[in-house]
């Protein structure tokens, strides 16, 4: 496990197969099902993204969650200050871009360095970022303040991480810890609500006395193997597990298709 709490794997690591390359595509078309049956693969939308908005109720950041359009469109407007259909394919995927990054602690350099831009633009693109929504700003400084005098971050569920090196000497020791501070709430909440949602499907795959079954979850994804006629039952278990499993300010919403590979069902 990771220490953010995030389920991690290995011989072989399946959290690492490319998600996006044609090499990615090639190794999930190795993943089948047993005979007969098929692959339903459900997908969280943004998690970690409606992690921050629920963690720092900036209502800005809220209102593109909860209106049903496409959320970094609705992101990209607010940042830009102009309407969502104005908004250009380059400005949404550099508001994407933020809004992910945001997860991991990302800072300008690193942006930049995503985005292909100059250090100097990638700064105000974050600046404008915080700006249309200052209280997820407001919410990563007090983290990073209440971790330094806890010496730890908590989850909402209660996971502890402990940071030591929140004082340490060194500073770029000290930096690295203050981004694993502003990453482990968001990330860890996500990862809190995964596993949740984990024990409630397989709850509910055996009390309905169903013979399909969970067989892996990577990253923001639940795989699930469908006996034949079981197809309506498990995606409606399989959505309901994932969006149920936990109340937050914004609704969870998960993307789910079904294919005879794992390849299939995620293409």
């Amino acid at each position: 496990m990771a220490r953010t709490g995030r389920i991690s794997s290995d011989r072989p690591n399946l959290h690492n197969i490319p998600v996006r390359s044609e090499i990615g595509k090639q190794f999930r078309r190795a993943f089948v099902p047993a005979e007969g049956c098929t692959f339903l693969v459900a997908d969280y939308d943004q998690v970690e993204l409606r992690c921050i908005a629920h963690l720092s109720e900036d209502p800005g950041l809220i209102d593109a969650m909860t209106s049903g359009s496409d959320v970094h469109r609705m992101v990209a407007a607010a940042v830009y200050g102009i309407p969502p259909e104005e908004v250009t394919h380059t400005q949404r995927e550099f508001c994407k871009m933020v809004s992910y990054g945001l997860a991991y602690g990302m800072e300008a350099y690193g942006l930049s360095q995503r985005l292909g831009v100059a250090v100097e633009e990638a700064a105000a693109i974050m600046d404008s970022y915080f700006g249309a929504f200052p209280r997820v700003k407001q919410y990563m400084d007090q983290t990073v303040a209440q971790a330094k005098i806890r010496g730890a971050t908590r989850t909402e569920f209660g996971r502890i991480r402990p940071l030591p090196d929140l004082h340490a000497s060194n500073y770029r020791v000290r930096m690295a810890a203050e981004r694993q501070a502003m990453n482990a709430g968001i990330q860890g909440l996500a990862a809190d609500i995964f596993k949740l949602a984990l024990v409630r499907l397989d709850r509910d795959l055996e009390a309905q006395k169903l013979t399909s079954r969970l067989v892996l979850q990577v990253h923001d994804e639940v795989i699930v193997e469908v006996t034949p006629g079981e197809e309506q039952e498990v995606h409606r278990l399989t959505e309901s597990a994932l969006t149920g499993a936990a109340d937050l300010k914004v609704p969870l919403t998960v993307s789910v298709a079904t294919g005879p590979s794992w390849a299939a069902a995620k293409g």
